[in-house]
């Protein structure tokens, strides 16, 4: 009996011991939970108290941080506008005009490429475009126009050319321009490298001799000339008269005006006989770009005078041929505009840390008072930075939009008719994008290590330091 007693008492024993162990546990995952909660708690009063803080501090302290907006304001525009310039400058190529009509063109290589060892360093390699054309021998056209998918390889020589019209009357007879006369200045052509852009014959006929030209329909309104008119043409030496046998057109407008000679005379005027400023190609119906461009490469030789490179153009490099000067421009003029670039951005973030830093020390004994009050120094830093973030994100946008105009406008002072500058749609939002983002990232980092002088102090040396 007493056995039994025993062993009821045990199993009662162990099972009021189990009910209890699993209470425990049960009480200890819910006091976890109350115990995190607070954590929880207290974060959010930080970032609520640091928000308050923060719309007190914009409407009681309007001055400073209208300062502080019109400087980031500022800053935005003037580095989205150079980001802008510097972009639509890195995307510049030379137009294409002359060449439109044309499949590929071959030029030689403007390109200059030097190794020079400073004394004390490595060796550093340099590349520079010659201002000068470089030109191509002149049987290059006959292997070119050898090459597989090639329907025909033109020799195109250029020289510039003053145009005096027919109101010259009588005194285009003897060599020379009368009173009244209407002078323009065009660019002289064989009449076989017209089929290049290409121009049409509108009026008239080809020129047959080398004393008939064809001059294209600007030309002739500007000059106020006409099939069967006298004009008078002045290359390098004394003028000439010369008859217009023809009026031709490209049907677009644009381009340089254009007076087209026969290709034997033109090589003569030109004055280089045995090269060639380009050679056009025209490629046979159904060859591809590619397929054109591999052929000739695979049919010319890879130097052209024993020193240059023979460079095959197609799309949009073949406006290079068109204005051998332009990339290097556009190379010169790169690092000017990114060093300027630069230095605005250095200023700018300059001027902005200025303001913020003076806008923050006159809040330095409002910031005392309230580290004494019980405030911790992660909520002032916090307070601060929700101000500026919210002052800097407004004027960055606001600045943004200012660089636009601004960029357009620099863009006008620097583009140039042989290198115009591209504004793609993508190119403005881009630049002004990253200009806006930028300084709104870099105010709020400046903002909380100028507030660090006073929240990182205790209360009772914060508000010492704030009444020295």
């Amino acid at each position: 009996m007493s056995a039994t007693v025993r062993r009821n008492r045990s199993r009662a024993g162990n099972g009021n011991g189990s009910r209890t162990g699993r209470g425990t546990g049960n009480g200890g995952r819910a006091g976890d939970e109350r115990a995190a909660r607070p954590g929880a708690d207290v974060r959010a009063g930080v970032r609520r108290a640091s928000a308050f803080l923060a719309r007190r501090s914009l409407k009681a302290h309007r001055r400073a941080w209208g300062a502080v907006f019109t400087a980031t304001t500022a800053a935005a525009a003037l580095i989205g506008a150079f980001a802008f310039v510097v972009g639509s400058l890195l995307l510049a190529q030379p137009p294409v005009e002359r060449y439109a009509g044309a499949g590929a063109v071959v030029a030689g290589d403007q390109r200059v490429t030097y190794t020079a060892k400073p004394w004390g360093s490595e060796p550093k390699t340099a590349t520079a475009y010659l201002p000068e054309r470089v030109r191509l021998d002149r049987s290059l056209v006959a292997k070119a126009a050898s090459a597989r998918g090639v329907a025909k390889a033109v020799a195109d020589d250029s020289v510039p050319v003053s145009v005096t019209g027919a109101a010259a009357g009588a005194g285009a007879g003897s060599g020379s321009g009368g009173a009244g006369a209407d002078t323009a200045v065009a660019v002289g052509r064989s009449w076989a490298a017209a089929a290049l852009t290409p121009y049409r014959l509108t009026d008239g006929h080809a020129p047959r001799t080398a004393g008939e030209v064809v001059i294209d329909g600007a030309l002739a309104a500007a000059t106020g000339s006409g099939t069967g008119a006298h004009v008078t043409l002045q290359f390098d030496g004394a003028p000439r008269s010369y008859t217009v046998s023809g009026i031709a057109g490209t049907g677009r407008r644009g381009g340089s005006p254009a007076v087209f000679l026969t290709e034997h005379h033109l090589a003569a005027v030109a004055g280089h006989p045995g090269t060639v400023d380009a050679i056009g190609v025209l490629a046979e119906e159904g060859v591809s770009t590619d397929a054109l461009r591999a052929s000739l490469e695979a049919a010319l030789p890879d130097r052209a005078r024993g020193d240059r490179e023979v460079r095959v153009l197609t799309g949009a490099e073949r406006g290079q041929a068109e204005y051998p000067d332009a990339l290097g421009a556009r190379n010169e003029l790169l690092p000017l505009l990114a060093s300027i670039t630069g230095t605005v951005f250095m200023v700018a973030l300059l001027v902005i840390a200025t303001t913020i830093s003076q806008a923050v020390h006159q809040r330095s004994g409002e910031l005392a008072l309230l580290r004494a009050v019980g405030a911790t120094p992660r909520q002032l830093r916090s307070a601060v930075g929700r101000e500026v973030s919210r002052v800097a994100g407004a004027a960055a946008v606001l600045g943004a939009a200012g660089a636009v105009p601004l960029g357009l406008l620099m863009r006008s002072l620097l583009t140039t008719d042989p290198l115009p500058l591209p504004v793609p749609v993508w190119l403005p939002l881009a630049a002004t994008a990253a200009a806006g983002v930028l300084v709104a990232l870099a105010a709020r980092p400046v903002a909380v290590l100028a507030a660090r002088a006073v929240t990182g102090l205790r209360p009772a040396a914060a508000l010492g330091a704030a009444g020295a």
